[in-house]
């Protein structure tokens, strides 16, 4: 079987089963865990794309906690405070690409977006939203490996890509 014919149906019965469980039982934004599987991908996928996606995505989240959190502190939210708070994550978020784990760049403002997105967004309507999106980026890069895998084993190869 053509490899992206076997991964088209992996990721389609996958990312039927996650929206199910993140929309339904677990209540996780189903967006984020979808960005996290396109980064999956984007970084070369495999266990390095996997441990590269993860580190990423999830230093972007500290990095925006840490930018909202400053904002808040040193500056009661105030536009100009946000605006160099963002820029310093920013900068951090690129400079940190020269340890290895955390080089791949896109990851980490993919990672920070998604937490500014859900935390801001949710507002106080939706509980715990840093837990929420750290979990849902997880799941969603080792639904990106699973999806490969399992496209691997249709298409009759070790991997899909």
């Amino acid at each position: 079987m053509d490899v992206l014919v076997a991964l088209a149906i992996s990721i389609g019965i996958l990312i039927a089963g996650w929206t199910y469980v993140a929309l339904g039982v677990a209540a996780l934004p189903v967006w984020v865990g979808i960005l996290a599987w396109g980064c999956f991908f984007a970084a070369g996928g495999k266990t390095t794309g996997l441990t590269k996606t993860i580190a990423a995505n999830l230093s972007g989240v500290v990095w925006a906690f840490l930018a909202l959190e400053g904002a808040r502190r040193f500056g009661n939210g105030a536009l100009p405070v946000l605006s160099l708070m963002v820029g310093l994550a920013a900068f951090f978020m690129v400079l940190q690409a020269k340890v290895p784990a955390l080089s791949f760049i896109p990851g980490a403002f993919i990672g920070a977006a998604a937490a500014v997105s859900v935390v801001v967004g949710a507002g106080t309507t939706f509980p715990h939203p840093w837990v929420k999106t750290i979990v849902a980026l997880v799941v969603g890069a080792i639904l990106g490996y699973v999806s490969e895998m399992l496209a691997g084993s249709i298409g009759g190869r070790k991997r899909a890509v």
